[in-house]
């Protein structure tokens, strides 16, 4: 019928209704532990749940959490592809919030998974805005926070973001606050939390075999050979072994870059002890490690 939209209204309603009955058939997980893998967007994310979802105990979601779910509102749809800082108020929950569904979410998540194994790790940079509420309602939650290199991490996001309502990107004065702002939010809520570590990019890149270790043991698992650490990883566009990418970042940015980093996120930088770097270029490679 000329004018009208029945054809794709009805398929539209026939994958809600199937999607719902999936959702409804699915039990909802109750694994031994919930992992969070949180942190600012190009922080190593990606590659330490990557290498954590190799270990035969941990159930690894496919992708990010917040694209299985309706419960979160995903950066990309919205318009904030990496950059979730800049509508804060859509993101931030602590234990006394109730507006998402835990229940669905686990549901939504739990079709994704084997359901062999107790242990569940999921990985989403915003949720580092919603620690606290994951811990109020996914039971024994454990978080690792990765941080890394504040001028590599807003290099990254500048880079590969492509935000729909910005046509030129984002500035690297947005990526550096929301790299400041993400760690801020984190160092707050960690002291509300039962079970936080931090991890450093520079030390998972630079002594991998040694940091998985130590994020295993956190996680309660004493068999850390299971993973080999000397594969190559598929990250986005590469497929390497692990290796520190922040020279090649830190490379790209200009001197009036440096200088808007430096403004924007100078203290966090300093409290994670990566060297501030000279506008004019010299040193810049001591930015690339935190002492």
């Amino acid at each position: 019928m000329k004018g009208t939209r029945w054809k794709k209204v009805l398929m539209e309603c026939a994958s809600d209704i199937h999607r719902e009955l999936k959702i409804s058939l699915t039990t909802i997980p109750r694994p031994e532990k919930w992992v969070f893998l949180v942190g600012c967007y190009n922080s190593g994310t990606t590659l330490l749940s990557k290498i954590l979802g190799t270990h035969p105990q941990i159930d690894a979601l496919p992708v990010e959490g917040q694209y299985l779910t309706d419960q979160f509102p995903s950066d990309h749809e919205i318009g904030l592809s990496r950059m979730w800082t800049q509508r804060e108020d859509l993101y931030r929950l602590t234990e006394k919030d109730t507006g998402p569904d835990a229940n669905r979410i686990k549901r939504e998540w739990g079709m994704r998974l084997s359901g062999a194994r107790q242990i569940i790790l999921e990985k989403t940079p915003a949720n580092a805005a919603r620690t606290r509420w994951l811990q109020e309602n996914f039971e024994n939650a454990h978080f690792v926070g990765i941080v890394r290199n504040g001028y590599a991490s807003s290099e990254g996001i500048v880079r590969k973001a492509r935000p729909i309502h910005s046509k030129d990107g984002w500035t690297i004065r947005q990526a550096a606050h929301q790299w400041a702002r993400s760690n801020e939010i984190l160092i707050s809520d960690s002291n509300h939390l039962s079970n936080f570590i931090w991890s450093k990019y520079e030390d998972l890149t630079e002594s991998p075999e040694k940091e998985i270790s130590r994020i295993l043991e956190f996680l309660g698992i004493t068999d850390s050979k299971s993973i080999d650490v000397s594969s190559n990883w598929s990250v986005h566009e590469r497929n390497q072994k692990i290796k520190n990418m922040n020279d090649a970042s830190i490379r790209r940015l200009s001197s009036e870059q440096i200088e808007a980093i430096n403004e924007t996120a100078g203290k966090m930088l300093e409290y994670f002890n990566y060297h501030l770097l000279s506008p004019d270029k010299t040193g810049r490679n001591e930015g690339n490690k935190g002492e």
